[in-house]
């Protein structure tokens, strides 16, 4: 259990949700845990359960879309920790917005203009995070970089056109990454999720203040009742991107695991 034991990493959206998930799971190893996001509020609860079970956690508030925060995040997780070996790029852009009936729904009707500007959006918040922190992954000879994303990139899903091509550009993206960092030692995968529990996206969907489309919320039942190994919990995510994390995937680079309990086979 303590395969991460020296290492430090960030994960951005670690305040909540998949993030809190992935965060507890890499601390649980052995990782200082460097979380980011916007409510500090919300972190300190999550430092607070970290920090409770003997992990080293810290907070560093910012915006996944801005360069400056990004680059922030890394430079004072580097200056506090003595640099940065992991780097967990899984907060979106502007999910309430990628949610919107406007942006996902079928094709004939969706604002064309409002889905390029989520997929711009999401895209940017997932490699802003990974170029600020690559000349610290550089300066260790070696690295894990996690990109986690939606199996929509993975799966042709109706109603899905701004998930499909964000998510679909990532993966493709992570392994051109993948192939630039090899020789550096810097490893770069992919985790590419469906409905998972206790998540922002689960809330929105069952919460009492949901606002999402009946259409959105019966794809979320059908898949639900359609997952053999059920529906994921933020740690059985946290799981997954921990083994990628880890030297235990030390030959495995440019990858695209979806841990989707059997509803998805690739």
């Amino acid at each position: 259990m303590n395969s991460l034991e020296g290492k430090v990493a960030i994960v951005t959206g670690g305040t909540g949700g998949i993030g809190k998930g992935i965060a507890a799971q890499l601390a649980a190893r052995g990782a200082t845990v460097v979380i980011s996001g916007r409510s500090a509020e919300k972190a300190a609860a999550v430092l607070d359960e970290l920090r409770a079970s003997g992990a080293t956690a810290d907070f560093v508030a910012g915006d996944v879309r801005s360069k400056a925060d990004m680059e922030t995040l890394a430079a004072q997780t580097a200056r506090r920790y003595g640099g940065i070996d992991i780097v967990v790029a899984n907060a979106g852009g502007n999910d309430d917005e990628a949610r919107s009936p406007e942006v996902r729904g079928p094709f004939a009707n969706i604002d064309l203009a409002r889905v390029a500007a989520v997929v711009a959006e999401n895209t940017l918040a997932k490699l802003l995070p990974v170029q600020a922190a690559l000349p610290w992954l550089q300066r260790r000879g070696s690295g894990s970089v996690v990109f986690v994303t939606s199996e929509g990139g993975r799966v042709p899903t109706p109603g899905q056109t701004a998930v499909s091509t964000f998510a679909g550009g990532l993966i493709r993206a992570s392994k051109v990454i993948a192939r630039e960092l090899a020789r550096e030692k810097i490893r770069v995968n992919c985790v590419c999720v469906t409905v998972v529990r206790d998540s922002p996206s689960w809330e929105a969907v069952f919460g009492e203040d949901s606002r999402v489309s009946e259409h959105h919320r019966k794809q979320y039942q059908k898949i639900i009742a359609g997952c053999p190994l059920g529906v994921a919990a933020p740690a059985d995510i946290g799981q997954v991107v921990a083994f990628l994390a880890s030297d235990d995937s030390a030959y495995l680079t440019g990858a695209t695991l979806s841990p989707t309990g059997g509803l998805t086979i690739h």
